[in-house]
């Protein structure tokens, strides 16, 4: 008696089990809510390092400036930005360091500007561009009040709101 007992609990058992397993049936279809934020992006860079010497002068005239080219790319998915540049120390008396950017389409360039420590502006009204090759101009002026001497600046390029 027993042993038809346990029998009969296995069973029952498995018949539960198979009962349970298709009570649930299983869909071919799911779906998933998918949400993007798409942050605003402002990213600007320069390409190389620039040298520059002033050594000559017409008798009787100021220094002959000296220039050189570069190039940037930017990137924004905003709207009415602006592109400035600032030194990270000034420049010594009788130096001036000035700088020129394109603008990429759309937007205005500023026209060469004396670069200080205070942000300039050099590119305005940009919206929503992505350019790239550039063109960045720099002049390096002095007078004879600049002593002879190597002079080292960091220019900072920032992308902000008009």
């Amino acid at each position: 008696m027993k042993k038809i007992f346990t029998t009969a609990i296995a069973l029952t058992a498995l018949a539960l089990s198979t009962l349970g397993s298709t009570a649930y049936a299983q869909s071919n279809v799911a779906s998933q809510q998918v949400s993007i934020n798409v942050a605003e992006i402002a990213v600007i860079s320069v390409t190389g390092n620039v040298a520059m010497t002033i050594s000559s002068a017409t008798a009787g005239q100021t220094p002959d400036a000296a220039t050189a080219s570069s190039s940037y790319s930017m990137t924004t998915n905003g709207s009415n930005k602006k592109i400035t540049a600032e030194l990270d120390v000034a420049m010594p008396t009788g130096l001036t360091l000035s700088a020129t950017m394109a603008a990429p389409s759309g937007a205005s360039s500023a026209g060469q500007q004396a670069l200080t420590a205070t942000a300039v502006n050099l590119v305005t009204g940009i919206t929503k561009v992505r350019s790239s090759g550039l063109s960045l101009n720099y002049e390096a002026r002095s007078t004879v009040d600049a002593s002879p001497d190597n002079y080292s600046r960091t220019v900072t390029y920032t992308i902000t709101n008009n």
